[in-house]
């Protein structure tokens, strides 16, 4: 990522805020020049209006994410890290969750985004993939044919439309919790293959241990 200025620093960080917490749609680029006390024109000077600056986040959130994504692709997991890499997870689409509740208004205005996110998803698919069959291969799971590959992709996405079915479910929720409830159900998913005993009772007290 190239370096920015201090200037387009602030403007972004200003942007991430106020789209996470009032809704995308609700703030223009005015808005964010407003809260950072500039100009208009000082912030057009660095960004030509909202789209180029969400266009910025996207490339901030892409970066970060595929990071994240390819870490258990390219070195296995313990088996507490999967429940602590799951928080990793859904911390950092927590962190840009505008883009998830707002996904399908904002990829109708910014085609050129909608392949890059298509990517994330099967990157998503590739990681949940990935670390289902490390806990395969230790013998923590079992599947019979085709299961493996459809429990991946309902990982991939429950990460990504996690966050619309909770606020369309449940409402507003403390960050921790909504987190949490991510995880844990996640978990869920993967108990009914667990091969250890008493599945479910054993996955979960893993993903208890490391929140204690």
């Amino acid at each position: 990522m190239a370096e920015r200025s201090k200037t387009k620093t602030r403007i972004l960080k200003t942007a991430l805020e106020l789209f996470n917490n009032e809704g995308e749609a609700q703030i223009s680029a005015v808005d964010v020049a407003s809260v950072m006390e500039i100009s208009p024109g000082n912030l057009y000077y660095h960004y030509k209006g909202k789209p180029e600056i969400i266009g910025a986040l996207f490339d901030d959130f892409e970066e970060e994410i595929r990071l994240i994504l390819t870490g258990p692709i390219n070195e296995p997991l313990s088996l507490k890290d999967n429940w602590v890499y799951l928080y990793i997870i859904f911390e950092e689409i927590y962190d840009f969750r505008f883009f998830y509740r707002n996904m399908s208004e904002i990829l109708l205005r910014m085609p050129e985004l909608r392949a890059r996110f298509a990517r994330i998803l099967a990157l998503k698919e590739q990681t949940a993939f990935s670390l289902i069959s490390d806990l395969e291969d230790g013998g923590f799971l079992k599947f019979a044919e085709g299961e493996k590959g459809a429990l991946a992709g309902r990982i991939a996405q429950h990460f990504t439309f996690w966050l619309q079915y909770h606020d369309l479910r449940h409402g507003s929720t403390p960050p921790k919790i909504l987190i949490d409830q991510g995880v844990f159900t996640t978990l869920i998913q993967i108990t009914p293959y667990w091969t250890r005993g008493d599945g479910y009772a054993d996955l979960l007290s893993e993903f208890l241990d490391t929140e204690a």
